[in-house]
This record gives C-alpha cells, sequence and structure tokens, in this order.
C-alpha cells in the first residue's frame, strides 16, 4: 500500500463509521471544514458507479490562526485530509494523512520555523488520538503507511 498516511478498518458499517469519526475529530477541537461524498460526485459528473466513499478536510480554528499569524502562506498545509470509505466486508477503512504532511519531516523547515513546527506536532498528535479513539470503539484490525 502507498504512503497515503494512517490506514485503519473499523468493523462498523460506513454511516456508523463517518459519525464516529466527525465526532471523534470535534472531540479533538478539529472542525470539519469540506466535506466531499465522492460517490454521489461521481455519480453525478461521470455516471458511474461507485462504494461509498467521503473525503474530509479538518483543521483546528486556534491552530490555523496561529500558523498565519507566523507565515500567510501556511494555509496550504493546514488540513487534515480524511478519505473513509465501505469495504467489500461490511467493515470500513478510515485513512487520514499526516497533518502538515509536506513539512512535518523536513529538518530544514523545523530549524527555520520552530514555532510552526510545533503546532505541526501537536496536529499530529491530535489526529492519531481521533484514530486511537475510533479503533476503541470498534476495534477490528489496522494497517500502518508510516
Amino acid at each position: 500500500m502507498e504512503d497515503y498516511g494512517r490506514r485503519i478498518v473499523v468493523d462498523l458499517p460506513f454511516e456508523r463509521a463517518l459519525f464516529e469519526t466527525s465526532h471523534a475529530l470535534r472531540h479533538e477541537g478539529l472542525d470539519i471544514i469540506w466535506t466531499l461524498d465522492v460517490r454521489d460526485h461521481v455519480k453525478w459528473t461521470l455516471r458511474q458507479n461507485l462504494r461509498q466513499y467521503v473525503l474530509l478536510h479538518a483543521c483546528s480554528a486556534e491552530v490555523t490562526a496561529e500558523a498565519l499569524r507566523h507565515d500567510l502562506a501556511a494555509g496550504t498545509v493546514l488540513t487534515t485530509a480524511i478519505a473513509i470509505y465501505e469495504l467489500a466486508d461490511g467493515e470500513t477503512a478510515i485513512v487520514a494523512a499526516k497533518p502538515f504532511a509536506q513539512l512535518a519531516d523536513d529538518a530544514a523547515w523545523r530549524a527555520k520555523e520552530p514555532a510552526l513546527a510545533r503546532l505541526a506536532d501537536g496536529e499530529i498528535a491530535r489526529v492519531a488520538r481521533v484514530l486511537e479513539t475510533l479503533e476503541h470503539v470498534a476495534p477490528h484490525s489496522h494497517e500502518w503507511a508510516a
């Protein structure tokens, strides 16, 4: 599997997994600022059917404000993408991209922007807690794509 983020599989139907993911994000202080129902989009634009698949983008208002105070160009890395999709066996996969993914592992950026690096670390921990919460709601299996 490619490195798209951390992937977990929960023993929940799609709608319940979507609800639990939204709840866990809010509990961690992450606001869902964008939702795309991929299945609906593809159906209407291409007239093709897909399995249930939703993309969410989430971020913290506090982190966003603080990051933009440091660098207005940081807006492109502030949201965390989360894909939720149904699997053939009735389970649901949840894949969360690493917050600040383009920069979080860049030592030069971390040295140049230590305040933003601290914000990135906080968001990475927050998203990890969301996934840990979801694993406890309906544990089944998980796969890591470091």
